[in-house]
């Protein structure tokens, strides 16, 4: 038993907790280099990333797990419009009914739309009613 994992010596990072998003938060996401670009929908977000989903039935987002997006995030902070530019990474991609959902690790190359992002997501978790 040299190489057996021991239950309860083995410690999990727990998940991030998820959040519904603001109702002004909107989405546009595109494949890293190419224009074209998708209004999506933000199921939640947590400190980490995000959930993103598609629920038209033409054209799906060409979006596969390990995909580096951009994405263009628009809402309001403490009542000031903000624009959130990163990338993110398509670490799962699945389908419920209908709807495609892709999980989202962010990736920010900016500090300032690091710092934003931070600030959009604490202000969440301070007002939100699932915490």
């Amino acid at each position: 038993m040299g190489n057996a994992i021991i239950p309860h010596i083995l410690t999990l990072t727990p998940p991030a907790t998820r959040m519904s998003a603001p109702d002004d938060l909107k989405i546009v996401a595109r494949t890293l280099g190419n224009p074209l670009s998708f209004d999506i929908q933000v199921s939640n977000i947590s400190r980490t990333g995000m959930l993103l989903e598609w629920n038209k039935e033409k054209f799906k987002p060409p979006f596969r797990e390990n995909t580096l997006i951009e994405l263009e995030l628009k809402t309001r902070i403490k009542g000031e419009p903000r624009r959130i530019n990163c990338l993110g990474k398509v670490v799962r991609k699945s389908l419920n009914q209908c709807v495609t959902q892709y999980g989202i690790r962010m990736i920010h190359n900016d500090e300032q739309d690091h710092l934003n992002w931070l600030e959009m997501v604490t202000s969440l978790e301070k007002n939100s009613p699932d915490l």
